[in-house]
């Protein structure tokens, strides 16, 4: 199937849970009726079946609160929370003081009003003239304090949250590194990995500069109440008895959307580790054609993600249109008891003016204070995990250098007493029951059996990667918890069937094998020496860069044979007391084998060993062999005292030596063929076969798909490296914000809310400015010397401020609501398109160390929520603003077009101040994201493989590593803080500026006689809140800079061509697929190296009915050859063909329906036994 029609599918699983359509809803190629039988079973409900899953369900541990937020803050972080506080107050105290020179101003021109009626005009003039004069001074003063506060509140929250993400970062990720390998079992590590970037980060934020907005807005608001206090109580007090009502409202906005947040992270980050899963093996989910049934079920995750997501935009937008409700409500009260109490002569005009004036202000600043209660909100319900993580106390700890009994060197003596033992994911399921088990120091011992029967737990015990339930285990005559755990493993070394490999160089995946490398770091000769005993340096000098090559990610850039035999070399440089090898020559050829165990021979001289086998002529020299069978011990001896007592391990020893006799005749038989006998040898071996009782053909496809699959997995073809350079060379041609809009433009389908939310937008952005038009009319009211006329105009004007809550509360509430359901739901639907066109892009692209399954993850998880910021919040705030300019304009042109004007002079100045600041920000911004990318990825390698990590006691090295990729942009980010805030300072300072400007210009209209003070009140106060609106816009410039460089890493995914699309069904098939392979003279290199030449003109041809069998050195392309029949890679030259067509010409998904493929190391998912098969 296309990407289209595979999303399309998702898409319409999507769209019938939430009734809404999306853009991917379009028609698409043809899809055959054998891809639509597949993807119609995808639907069945019992596949994905929660109650199959293995993870561990944890209590959903509680939101934190406010002030454990801050619990990993150091001294200096706290002083500068605490200096940034201060600057919080003291900004939020300095907006209540400008309304009193404000008022007094206002009285001034009331006064000139006065004089004028009096027939005074020169003392009416000289007044307003000194006057304006004197109060326009301190509004610029209170500009430049203004600045310097708001500098101080940006700059000191921002680098107090810069240090703590990036500890509580560090901090999380350690204590990831210490936990248990039995905790690891009940988890997904691939939601650990999306935690680290995605919830971090909302912490981040929320401890940010968005604690100080809050801060800021509510000190005005309280120091406005104080203040009108003071100016009348009995009127202050009639208007708080709505303030209950707002903090019901702030309460229930917290309290809930901390708690959505927390489910709505468990989602995200199901949804990580289910990507984290398909992309760690998407070498297997090719060949298998599993790419929809994964879209199908990462969709199902980003689904429940975005239900709660729309849920928050209801609370959300909810709470604070009431909020909003509730503000207009109080000054409707305000103004009605108000006028009341001045017809009784209880209060003046002024003292009316004043109390109201710094009413509306205190309320206006409350209400945007509700956006950042939001984000800490959220910050409060992501740290919940992490926190809990950050705090759980693993039993079996690596890193605790105190507890337990450090060693230098072990005997050997290792004992297993009455071992009882279930894996912690299956504790129903026992593995060992009554384990026994005695190992004298420098013996070899060997333990085998069938799979399953616990010979690979006794070696997790040996590691104390687990404890038993009952019984002990026992080294050197010591309980093996009484032993200091790190200590101990520095003694073990360990070669595994499956060994892992990190992304780096083969001589640092070397070194990490050593004993203490951190202050005892071994040679480059050691090393190589260690290559040479593990017969692995040959195969590395032929590489272009020898021992400087990079492996890739889980050594994806070798052959197993060549992983294998550097695994052998790291276990030989650790020079270990105690050496335990699982299947360790498994991927080895005969030729090889043979001198890896004579290594491994030599390193277990004088050295405990213990070995695990299926191929028991590795283990006939062993001093002890010990045959385990449903979890215990039922015979042991040497290999000739259980060949002689003829039980368990006779049988087995007589079945090998069958097979290994078969194999040798046909080998006879196939030197003694003619060329026109060849054809016949298919019936030799049925013949043999059937005269040995044993079916050879399956031992020999077992052995042929021995071969190691992940091994080959590496490049694309050369013309996908052009396509690629082409499409970045485009992206790099367009700017940040350019892609940002095309995004925009290209999912106007998913926004759909968002259009009445425009509308709504604009409602909201023009109601206060009309607002100030309606409140300068009723101040105006109160200085009328007819009472009657005072009431009725009051009544009028608060009977308007009633509709305007209505009017504002709903206005608000749907903006916010359908602009962030917009939001949610094209974070679902990138999330969903970056996925299906992941799963088109060929094998080659997942090589390229850019593109490890860390960094995929983290784009997929971080880049997306980005977006949603500029959809939910950034263009919400963006058109109420430009409603409320253009509202605002409108009005001063109505009424003075000179202050019109002005105010269009002035607001540029104001915008630069904020393109300065998302100028600082960007900067910042594209440092962290690949700061983060990169140590997501490292980060994802380390947790998949914690065995590996565990094994060779690496823990602090990789924290190490982690800890310097993260702190790496952390001094460019403390700059760029100091100069986004110097822009912020200045962006909030302008509207003191503009003030004082217009005020000034103002008066000396009126004293011109150019407008009346009619005019001039109307067009102040609707200029006066337009600056104010203006200024808080610059509240969500940094997501705007983060939302437009998350478009560039969207478009990096979305724009890329793939070389081989998978789920392509365009191309040739067959109904009579017979099995028909050839190969003709093809010559293959792996892009990421294409130096080195894999396949150098190989030609042979797979019958259909036979069995070809490909033998050869590790290395030598034999697992290159499957991985080029199923076209999981296109060759360089020569033709791959089946059923006599060029692979290159098949529908892609009909040939790899038509194979199967067996590796070496089998990848399953995170499914039931039955759905795996």
């Amino acid at each position: 199937m296309t990407e289209k029609d595979v999303s399309e599918k998702a898409s319409r699983r999507s769209s019938s849970a939430t009734g809404t359509e999306t853009p991917m809803q379009e028609k698409g190629g043809a899809v055959t009726d054998e891809h639509n039988a597949a993807l119609e079973k995808l639907d069945e409900p019992e596949l994905m079946d929660d109650k199959t899953t293995t993870q561990e369900t944890l209590d959903d541990p509680k939101p934190v609160s406010v002030f454990q937020l801050f619990r990993f803050a150091d001294k200096v972080d706290l002083l500068l929370t605490l200096a940034g506080t201060a600057f919080s107050c003291a900004s939020g105290v300095v907006t209540p003081v400008m309304i009193i020179v404000f008022s007094e101003l206002i009285g001034v021109i009331l006064d000139y009003e006065s004089l004028m009626a009096a027939d005074d005009v020169e003392t009416a003039n000289n007044h307003l003239d000194h006057e304006s004069r004197h109060y326009c001074l301190l509004f610029f003063i209170l500009g430049i304090v203004m600045w310097v506060l708001s500098f101080g509140v940006n700059a000191c929250w921002a680098i107090a949250a810069e240090n703590q993400g990036l500890r509580i970062r560090k901090m999380y990720y350690k204590s990831i590194m210490r936990q248990d390998i039995g905790w690891f079992d009940t988890v997904k590590t691939g939601e650990l990995t999306t935690r680290i970037t995605n919830d971090v980060n909302l912490v981040q934020e929320g401890l940010g500069e968005k604690f100080g907005f809050v801060f800021m807005n509510v000190a005005a608001f309280i120091v406005a109440f104080i203040i009108a206090f003071v100016k009348g109580w009995k009127l202050t007090f009639i208007c708080l008895t709505v303030v209950p009502f707002i903090a019901i409202a702030g309460g229930y906005l917290g309290m809930t959307i901390s708690k959505i947040i927390t489910s709505a992270q468990d989602k995200t980050a199901a949804s990580g580790a289910i990507a984290d899963e398909v992309l760690s093996g998407i070498r297997t989910v090719m060949a298998f054609n599993g790419q929809a049934r994964e879209i199908v079920r990462y969709d199902e995750m980003i689904e429940d993600s975005y239900k709660f997501g729309r849920k928050t935009g209801f609370i959300l937008g909810a709470s604070i249109g009431f909020i909003q409700f509730f503000i207009f409500t109080m000054y409707c009260v305000g103004f009605n008891f108000g006028s009341w109490r001045l017809r009784e002569g209880e209060y003046t005009p002024d003292e009316v003016l004043n109390v109201i004036v710094v009413l509306l202000v205190g309320g206006f600043m409350l209400s945007g204070a509700a956006p950042n209660v939001s984000a800490i909100s959220t910050a409060q319900g992501s740290a919940a995990r992490v926190y809990s993580i950050i705090d759980r106390q693993s039993p079996i700890d690596p890193l605790n250098t105190d507890s337990g009994t450090k060693v230098d060197k072990v005997r050997g003596d290792i004992s297993f007493r009455n071992i009882h033992f279930s894996y912690p994911s299956r504790p129903d399921v026992p593995i060992l029951k009554g384990f026994n088990l005695d190992i004298r120091p420098g013996q070899k011992v060997a333990l085998v059996g069938e799979s399953g029967c616990g010979k690979s737990t006794t070696i997790g015990l040996i590691e104390r990667f687990y404890d038993p339930a009952e019984g002990e285990v026992v080294i050197d005559g010591v309980n093996i918890k009484d032993y200091n755990i790190g200590s101990l493993r520095q003694r073990i070394g360990i070669v595994t069937q499956e060994p892992v490999l990190f992304s780096t160089s083969i001589m640092q995946n070397i070194k990490w094998g050593a004993v203490d490398s951190e202050n005892n770091t071994p040679t480059d000769d050691e090393a190589i020496e260690a290559a040479k005993a593990a017969n692995a340096h040959p195969f590395i000098s032929q590489l272009p860069n020898g021992y400087d090559t990079l492996v890739g990610e889980g050594g994806a850039l070798l052959s197993g044979g060549q992983k294998q035999r550097i695994a052998i070399a790291r276990a030989i440089i650790r020079n270990p007391d105690v050496l335990l090898l699982d299947e360790a020559t498994s991927a080895l050829d005969t030729a090889s084998e043979r001198l890896v165990q004579d290594a491994l021979d030599k390193l277990s001289v004088d050295r405990t060993t213990i070995s695990i086998a299926h191929r028991l002529s590795t283990i006939r020299n062993c001093d002890q062999i010990y045959v385990v069978r449903d979890g215990i011990v039922s015979e042991n001896g040497t290999h000739d005292e259980l060949v002689k007592r003829d039980g368990e391990y006779a049988s087995m020893v007589r079945a090998q030596e069958l097979r290994q006799a078969v194999r040798n005749k046909i080998e006879d038989d196939l030197h003694e063929l003619s060329e026109d006998e060849e054809g016949d040898v298919d019936e030799l071996i049925a013949k043999e076969l059937k005269e040995q009782a044993l079916d050879l053909k399956s031992t020999t496809q077992q052995t042929t798909d021995s071969t190691k699959h992940k091994t080959s997995d590496v490049g694309s073809v050369e013309s996908s490296s052009a396509k690629k350079e082409k499409k970045h060379k485009s992206l790099e041609d367009s700017s940040d914000m350019y892609l940002m809009l095309r995004l925009l433009w290209q999912y106007k389908g998913s926004m759909k809310t968002a259009i009445p939310g425009v509308f709504l937008s604009f409602i909201d952005g023009a109601a206060m400015p009309c607002f100030a038009l309606v409140f300068a009319r009723a101040l105006l009211a109160l200085s009328d010397p007819d009472m009657d006329e005072v009431r009725r105009k009051t009544n009028l004007y608060a009977n308007m401020f009633l509709i305007f809550s209505f009017a504002g509360g709903l206005a608000m509430y749907g903006r916010i609501g359908l602009f962030k359901i917009a939001g949610e739901n094209t974070t679902r639907q990138l999330r969903h398109d970056m996925f299906v066109k992941l799963m088109t892009f060929e094998s080659g692209f997942f090589d390229d160390e850019k593109n490890g399954t860390g960094a995929l993850t983290s784009r997929l998880a971080t880049d997306a929520e980005d977006f949603n910021k500029i959809v939910g919040t950034v263009i919400s705030t963006a058109f109420s603003t430009l409603s409320t300019i253009i509202t605002a304009t409108a009005i001063a042109f109505v009424y003075e077009w000179r202050i019109a004007l002005l105010m269009l002079a002035c607001w540029p100045i104001q915008s630069y101040a904020q393109y300065w600041q998302a100028r600082a920000t960007w900067g910042s911004s594209m440092r962290l994201r690949t700061a983060y990318e990169v140590s997501g990825q490292s980060a994802a390698e380390t947790i998949r493989n914690i065995r590996t990590v565990a094994t060779l006691r690496r823990e602090e090295t990789f924290i190490g590593i982690f800890d310097k990729l993260n702190e790496a942009p952390h001094a460019g980010n403390m700059r760029s803080s100091l100069y986004s805030s110097v822009g912020f300072g200045f962006a909030m300072a302008c509207n003191m500026f503009i003030n004082a400007l217009v005020f000034y210009a103002g008066c000396r209209f009126i004293i011109n006689g150019w407008m009346s003070i009619e005019q001039l009140m109307n067009s102040l106060m609707a200029t006066m809140f337009a600056s104010m609106s203006i200024g808080m816009l610059a509240q969500v410039l940094p997501m705007l800079s983060k939302g437009a460089i998350a478009s560039r890493g969207i478009y990096e995914t979305l724009d890329r061509k793939t070389a081989i699309n998978g789920i392509d069904p365009t191309g040739s098939k067959t109904d009579s697929f017979e099995g028909n392979i050839g190969f003709d003279n093809i010559k293959f290199s792996y892009p990421i190296r294409p130096d080195t030449k894999i396949l150098k003109g190989i030609s042979f041809e797979g019958l259909a009915g036979k069995s070809v069998a490909l033998v050869g050195a590790s290395g030598s392309g034999k697992s290159t050859s499957i991985l080029l029949a199923q076209r999981l890679y296109d060759v360089n030259s020569g033709n791959v063909s089946v059923e006599g067509l060029d692979v290159r010409n098949w529908d892609i998904m009909a040939l790899r329906n038509n194979m199967a493929l067996v590796g070496q190391e089998p990848v399953l998912f995170n499914y039931t036994i039955a759905e795996n098969i």
